[in-house]
């Protein structure tokens, strides 16, 4: 989700108009507040794009393509449909009153010069694009009729051939009666048809998700709003605890240092924001280093989400040397939450590593949330260091989340340590097929190994997975973070 101005800060913006008072004796004055959020983010606002194929192509997986195409012909092997689901469930609330949703496609190439019809259609069903073809809306799920199970047409737009231009499509009136649960699900979900003449030069091909650069992926922008008295103060998303979703982020920073060898919080910073997490883990944050001449990163880390996100966090910051009240050079483990921590705790394990917890409440769900960083070196301080995690967390209650990295991966003696007692989100999400990764089910978030974790408890019965995903860094690390949603019920 894109913050609006400033542009340094891309993502949701919160725009308050100013009030105009009326004169009318006995009505209170009254003010229109004005919410402009862009869905862009791949995998997590942007859920799924992909193109799907007729004929002898119908069986045909299109996720890895990094374009989404469009074309009407007579001969069913050539006809191309795109289909696009964005987040407007979790992003924008339940019955707003939307004033305006644009689509925003950015054409990769034409196959001719002149112009093509494409409608957006209602898609019935909750594909993956993972999985999604001519035939199935997921895998062994068959679409209630083949090529995307279209229902109504609800717009149009014409599309020319000019590669690089933007071409946009008004969903206003289409987002309204999704978000107002006229149709069930508040995800919006569309198909984008040619709807003109078969011919052999109408295809259309656009940027997807999975494009190179951000500004040439597909966008939804919402603005939505609602009349509000004067003496109310607007504020953002709320800290209440009575939603039934919760997203949380695991993220190596190392050090504040990209692969570029520079030194920059704030490209971190904007890398999590831009993710719209209630809790984050955040490993290798340092205290008083020669990064940045001294600075107390996780500090710094909680002022810039503030910044970027207009609201409230709370942290728990654990050294690892467990000296908790030294001042001297440290590197540790953070916790940050939207949410406030009912207690907070540090723990100590063997051979100068740590692990932070934080409690919170969602929706009536106490949830004990914990952050650590196992060694990568040292195979028997490893297995040592996870089982000192796997016992202390235990003395916690449940519901419990445990991230970190974990410098191990899937199928080791270290891995087992942890998924025999707790549930792998990323493991639990490829099964459900409700996972976004550039490296498909591998999920790597280390180069080419998968050492960062989300780890639910089994008996975590109020928990319940819905997806995964892991967000290029663009080198913000030399980690990728990843993402996982649960409701809590």
């Amino acid at each position: 989700m894109t913050l609006a101005p400033p542009a340094s800060a891309r993502r949701s913006s919160l725009r308050w108009l100013l009030p105009v008072f009326i004169a009318v004796a006995g009505l209170p004055a009254m003010a229109n507040a004005q919410t402009t959020v862009t869905l862009d983010a791949p995998g997590s606002e942007l859920t799924d794009d992909v193109t799907i194929r007729g004929g002898g192509y119908a069986g045909v997986n299109y996720s890895s393509d990094d374009s989404l195409v469009t074309k009407a012909s007579s001969n069913i092997s050539d006809v191309r449909r795109t289909l696009m689901k964005f987040d407007t469930s979790h992003y924008i609330p339940a019955g707003a009153q939307v004033s305006k949703a644009t689509l925003t496609l950015t054409l990769k190439s034409a196959a001719a010069a002149s112009s093509r019809p494409i409608g957006v259609y209602r898609v019935t069903k909750s594909f993956l694009k993972a999985s999604a073809n001519w035939l199935d809306y997921r895998t062994g799920a068959d679409w209630s009729n083949a090529g995307g199970g279209l229902a109504e047409k609800w717009t149009g737009s014409y599309v020319g051939s000019s590669a690089g231009s933007k071409v946009t499509f008004d969903l206003t009136s289409f987002v309204q009666k999704t978000v107002s649960g006229g149709f069930g699900s508040r995800y919006t979900r569309f198909a984008l048809v040619d709807v003109g003449t078969a011919d052999t030069e109408s295809m259309r091909v656009f940027y997807s998700s999975r494009a190179g650069t951000a500004s040439v992926r597909p966008k939804l922008v919402v603005t939505y709003g609602s009349t509000t008295s004067l003496s109310s103060t607007p504020t953002p998303t709320p800290t209440s605890t009575s939603i039934s979703t919760l997203k949380v982020m695991t993220f190596n920073t190392h050090h504040g240092v990209g692969t570029d060898g520079r030194y920059d919080l704030n490209r971190i910073a904007t890398v999590i924001a831009n993710q719209h997490p209630d809790v984050v883990s955040l490993n290798e944050v340092m205290y008083n280093s020669s990064y940045g001449s001294g600075e107390n990163q996780a500090a710094t880390y909680k002022s810039l989400l503030q910044q970027k996100t207009g609201q409230t966090w709370y942290s728990v910051y654990a050294r690892m040397d467990g000296d908790w009240s030294s001042t001297s050079w440290a590197v540790g483990n953070l916790l940050l939450s939207r949410f406030p921590l009912s207690s907070t705790s540090k723990y100590a394990l063997s051979y100068d590593r740590s692990s932070s917890r934080g409690t919170i409440v969602v929706n009536g769900r106490t949830v004990n949330l914990f952050s650590t960083h196992v060694d990568y070196a040292n195979g028997s301080y490893r297995t040592t260091q996870t089982n000192q995690v796997k016992n202390w967390a235990s003395s916690w209650a449940e519901n419990r989340i445990i991230m970190g990295d974990f410098n191990t991966s899937p199928g080791s003696s270290d891995y087992s340590i942890m998924a025999n007692y707790y549930y792998d989100s990323w493991a639990e999400a490829v099964k459900k097929g409700a996972y976004s990764s550039s490296s498909g089910t591998a999920g790597y978030t280390h180069g080419g190994s998968r050492f960062d974790y989300i780890y639910k408890s089994k008996g975590a019965s109020a928990l319940t997975l819905t997806k995964a995903w892991v967000v290029n860094s663009s080198g913000a690390s030399d980690h990728d973070p990843l993402v996982a949603t649960f409701t809590v019920q």
